[in-house]
């Protein structure tokens, strides 16, 4: 067995990723997105959008994880406001990475004739995202309310 928090983190970015999965699945929509994930960095679809899901929920604990660190070990006062921040600091960084670095370094073009602009699909990700942390986190605090509150 390994002892600590190792366990927990480990939970939690499996977890994260299965979250980001799921929430992120309206960019795949988009023919230039899909194209961009059957070429790199496996070629193949499916392996590659789970290694993103994975990198994608891995940053997003990494970020969580620091913020706490900086804290002291706790973000009690303004835990829900921290972690809105952090997914959409995120969200953002990821799409800048995909939506500009990618195509400036050749590695993907974004548009081709009579396709969609690739780029429109990752912002509709990114709002999706959102909604689904914030529907999510509702549905946190509706549990923590019925659960532990002292009526």
């Amino acid at each position: 067995m390994v002892p600590g928090i190792v366990p927990d983190m480990l939970l939690g970015l499996l977890a994260l990723t299965a979250f980001a999965a799921v929430a992120l699945l309206p960019v795949l929509l988009s023919s230039a997105v899909r194209r961009l994930g059957r070429r790199w960095p496996t070629g193949s679809l499916g392996v590659n959008y789970l290694v993103a899901a994975a990198a994608f929920g891995t940053t997003h604990l990494a970020g969580i994880m620091a913020a706490v660190a900086l804290h002291g070990g706790r973000l009690e006062q303004d835990v829900f406001k921290w972690v809105a921040g952090i997914t959409l600091g995120n969200a953002l960084l990821w799409w800048l990475a995909v939506a500009v670095v990618l195509p400036l370094r050749g590695v993907w073009e974004p548009t081709r004739e009579g396709e969609w602009d690739g780029r429109i699909a990752l912002t509709v990700g990114l709002v999706s995202y959102a909604v689904a942390t914030a529907v999510a986190l509702l549905a946190i605090v509706v549990v923590a309310i019925a659960f532990y509150a002292p009526w």
